[in-house]
């Protein structure tokens, strides 16, 4: 199969190459495919054979490990890797501007806190405490909503348990904190 890849590469068949790394059965064609996606530039070659080194098979893992280690693939994710920096470094380009003349700029983090940690639970007390998010260092953050987390076990019938809760948090960026926008 590997000369029909080849040949696909040459003729610079993606729509092919494409559709056998997604549809094929056999993972070495599929992988195959992959790489020749990659040879031609299309990303969806990189993304997959990314995706093939989180494999639990040994046998798919050596080769897409190998396959990621070959020049052409190096070359896409530097590439890759760079583009994603220069839209990082523009996004906060954008907004430092955007604070300079007076807009608002806002930064997002998602937190997860275990229901323990968010009612500071003791077995021996017949109430709960509520710590507040400052406890837990967000403060600062504003909480924009909050996702519960349940866990349904079965005890005498099917029994909902709240085991946590992700939080999507938001805090303004101030004109003088714009220093803050460089961090990750």
């Amino acid at each position: 199969m590997a000369n029909q890849i080849d040949e696909l590469v040459r003729m610079r068949d993606t729509a092919t190459l494409y559709e056998l790394m997604t549809e094929n059965e056999e993972w070495l064609v599929q992988l195959e495919a992959a790489e020749g996606l990659v040879k031609l530039g299309d990303r969806r070659g990189y993304d997959f054979l990314s995706t093939a080194v989180m494999s639990d098979d040994e046998d798919i893992l050596e080769v897409a490990r190998e396959m990621l280690d070959s020049p052409d693939l190096l070359r896409m994710k530097n590439e890759m890797e760079a583009e994603r920096e220069r839209e990082h470094r523009m996004h906060i380009e954008s907004a430092r501007k955007r604070i300079q003349t007076g807009g608002k700029v806002f930064r997002y983090k998602m937190a997860y806190l275990t229901a323990s940690a968010l009612m500071g639970d003791d077995p021996l007390n017949n109430e709960y405490f509520v710590p507040s998010l400052d406890d837990h260092g967000l403060q600062g953050w504003e909480v924009v909503t909050i996702l519960p987390q349940r866990r349904s076990m079965m005890v005498a019938s099917v029994d909902d348990h709240f085991t946590g809760a992700y939080f999507l948090l938001k805090k303004e960026i101030l004109p003088h904190e714009s220093a803050e926008l460089d961090k990750n």
